[in-house]
C-alpha cells in the first residue's frame, strides 16, 4: 500500500516515526556519570576478562569533529596510544572479531593512515581469522571505494546524503570486491525530492543490506510520508528485518529471532549474533563492557595529556543496576529479535516477568490496538509496522528513555 492509500488512521500511525525516542537501546550520554573514571573502567575490564562469554571483541574507531583538529597524523598518533592503552588492559585471549570505521573516520584520515590503523589491530590484540572491517562513507565524501578495499576494509556502508551520488557510490563498492554493501538512510527532509529516486536506484543495486533511518540524527523538516514509504519500498523489494534499522537481501541467511536475549545490538547499531564487548577508541568514543558504559574525553588536548599520563581518558559511565541489566536484556530482545519469549526471561533471570515490568506491561493494550504487537502474555511479537517502530515498543520497557 502506498502512503497516498493509507486511511487516516493509518496517516497517524504513519506520523509516529517523527516521534521515536532516540534514545533507547542505550542511555544518552547526559545520563552518564562524572564520577565514573578511570578506576571503575579497568575494574569493569578486569572483570568482562573473567567472563567465559562473550570472549570476542568488537572495535570502533571514531572519528573527530570537523575543527577539532588540523593534524591528522597527530589524531592517529593519539588513536594508536588508546589502542595500545586498551590491550594492555584486556586478556590475551580476548579476540577482535569486528572493527567499525565510523563515519567521517575515513574523510578525516588519508588511506595511508587508516591503513596504519588497521595494520596496529592484531598488532596489540589477537583477531579471529578473518574479522569484519566496516568503513561508513558520507555519499558525499568523493573517497573511491576501491582505496578503502585495498587497504582491508571488508565491508562498506554508504551513508546517504541529500544531492550526493550515493548509488554511484555504492556501484563502485560493489565493483570493488567488498564482501558485503549496504546503504543507509537518512533521516529524509520534506523538501529532498530526490530521496526516494535514490533508494529506488540503490535497491536496483541489491546491496547485501539497507539501514533505515534512525530518529538519532533527524532533518530540518522530516517527512514521514518519504519515511514509510521508503520502508514500504524496501520490504517490497523482497528484504527482510534483521533486527535494529538493518533489512536484508532475502538470499542472505537469517540467524533464528526467538526473543530469548541472545542477540544484540551494539553501540554501533549492528545486530550481532551473540553480546560482545564494544571498545570505542577516539575523541567521545563509547565502549559497553558487560553491564558498564564508558565514554572517554572528547577534547583533543586533555584526551592527549590523559593518554600520555597512562590513562584510558574515560570521563564519564554508567553502571547498570539489576533492574537496568534486566532492561537491557528485554530492550535488546525488542531491538534485535522484534520478539520477546517470558518463558526465556525467567529461566534466564529467575524471576517472574510479570512483576519485573509491571508497569510497562500496562501500555500493551494501546499498541496490540493499533496491530503493531501481538501479546498472549508469555510471546511478544512485533508485526510489520511495529518492526518499524520499534523503539516505541521498546520505550515502554526503558522508563528513562530519553528524546534527545
Amino acid at each position: 500500500m502506498s502512503v497516498e492509500a493509507l486511511p487516516l488512521e493509518g496517516t497517524l500511525l504513519r506520523n509516529c516515526v517523527l516521534h521515536q525516542p532516540r534514545h533507547v537501546l542505550f542511555p544518552a550520554a547526559s545520563q552518564f556519570s562524572p564520577g565514573f573514571g578511570e578506576a571503575n573502567w579497568r575494574a569493569a575490564i578486569r572483570a568482562s576478562n573473567e567472563h567465559l562469554i562473550p570472549r570476542v571483541l568488537t572495535l570502533g574507531f571514531q572519528a573527530f569533529r570537523a575543527g577539532q583538529l588540523g593534524d591528522p597524523a597527530m589524531y592517529l598518533q593519539a588513536v594508536l596510544s588508546s589502542l595500545q592503552l586498551q590491550a594492555t588492559e584486556l586478556a590475551e585471549d580476548r579476540e577482535v572479531a569486528a572493527v567499525v570505521l565510523q563515519l567521517g573516520l575515513a574523510e578525516a584520515l588519508p588511506a595511508a593512515l587508516l591503513a596504519q590503523l588497521l595494520d596496529a589491530v592484531p598488532q596489540h590484540l589477537r583477531t579471529v581469522a578473518r574479522p569484519q572491517v566496516e568503513v561508513r562513507l558520507d555519499a558525499g565524501s568523493g573517497i573511491a571505494p576501491a582505496k578503502l578495499r585495498e587497504i582491508g576494509c571488508t565491508r562498506l556502508n554508504v551513508i546517504d546524503r541529500a544531492g550526493a551520488q550515493g548509488p554511484e557510490l555504492l556501484a563502485q563498492g560493489q565493483r570493488a570486491g567488498f564482501t558485503a554493501c549496504y546503504y543507509q538512510l537518512r533521516v529524509p527532509a520534506s523538501d529532498d525530492i530526490g530521496f526516494l529516486p535514490r533508494l529506488h536506484a540503490v535497491l536496483a543495486s541489491a546491496p547485501e543490506r539497507i539501514l533505515l533511518p534512525s530518529p538519532c540524527v533527524s532533518a530540518d523538516s522530516p517527512s514521514a510520508d518519504y519515511w514509510w514509504q521508503a520502508w514500504a519500498d524496501v520490504r517490497a523489494a523482497g528484504y527482510l528485518p534483521l533486527g535494529g534499522d538493518h533489512y536484508q537481501r532475502a538470499d542472505g541467511t537469517l540467524p533464528a529471532r526467538r526473543g530469548d536475549g541472545a542477540r544484540h545490538c551494539d553501540l554501533a547499531g549492528v545486530p550481532r549474533r551473540d553480546r560482545s564487548d564494544f571498545i570505542g577508541i577516539g575523541l567521545g568514543a563509547c565502549s559497553q563492557i558487560g553491564d558498564v558504559i564508558s565514554r572517554q574525553e572528547s577534547d583533543m588536548a586533555r584526551w592527549q595529556s590523559r593518554l600520555q599520563a597512562g590513562h584510558s581518558g574515560v570521563v564519564a559511565g554508567l553502571i547498570f543496576s539489576e533492574q537496568e541489566r534486566l532492561t537491557d536484556e528485554v530492550v535488546q530482545s525488542i531491538a534485535c529479535d522484534h520478539a520477546l519469549d517470558v518463558a526465556a526471561f525467567e529461566w534466564r533471570n529467575g524471576l517472574p516477568f510479570a512483576e519485573c515490568f509491571a508497569e510497562a506491561l500496562t501500555g500493551l493494550p494501546a499498541l496490540i490496538d493499533q496491530g503493531l504487537v501481538n501479546w498472549d502474555g508469555q510471546q511478544l511479537q512485533l508485526q510489520p509496522e511495529g518492526q518499524l517502530l520499534w523503539r516505541m515498543i521498546a520505550a515502554c520497557f526503558r522508563t528513562t528513555t530519553a528524546d534527545a
